[in-house]
């Protein structure tokens, strides 16, 4: 890939990591904590520009993956009835589902010890994902999945995710 591409590419989501940036500045916590992520990711690709070069494309595609993460939680964050806000969250888990994806296809490569812990962690974090799944379809099909308090324990699950991948990515990267 021609570094004119991978600029190309790193441009289109500081774009969109700056129209987050905007959201994170009217005060939303949960978006700042994406923000984090994605400079984290966004440094891992620029990284792997100059060192690296073979793994730029896999860097990539975790940024972007990231920043899909990032832009279906503020929708979430951002509905106002619970049928968008649940479509919203389980878009979310699949990005989250790609994103881990992702992260398992590149630890593949690694030492045997090193991909068997790496391994053992994104197995950890997937199994928070799904418990979240689970619960947002038991709120779905609960009699009280419009209320506030479906929506807060779902938000709490969702921080709880957040923050186990959050720790993950700074462990893998």
């Amino acid at each position: 890939m021609s570094t004119t591409t991978i600029e190309d590419q790193l441009a289109e989501m500081r774009r969109r990591i700056d129209r987050l940036q905007a959201h994170a500045q009217a005060g939303a916590p949960r978006i700042r904590r994406h923000l984090d992520a994605l400079h984290q990711e966004e440094a891992a690709v620029r990284t792997a520009v100059r060192r690296a070069p073979d793994e730029v494309e896999e860097k990539l595609g975790q940024l972007r993956t990231r920043l899909d993460v990032a832009e279906h939680s503020l929708a979430a964050d951002a509905s106002g009835d619970w049928a968008t806000f649940a479509a919203a969250v389980e878009a979310e888990l699949e990005s989250w589902d790609t994103y881990f994806e992702r992260l398992q296809a590149s630890v593949a490569a690694k030492a045997w010890k090193a991909r068997e812990q790496a391994e053992a962690a994104i197995g950890d974090v997937r199994s928070r994902r799904i418990v979240l799944g689970e619960r947002l379809a038991q709120e779905r099909g609960s009699a009280g999945a419009a209320s506030q308090a479906a929506r807060k324990r779902i938000a709490a699950a969702r921080d709880e995710l957040e923050q186990k991948a959050a720790e993950l990515s700074t462990k893998l990267n």
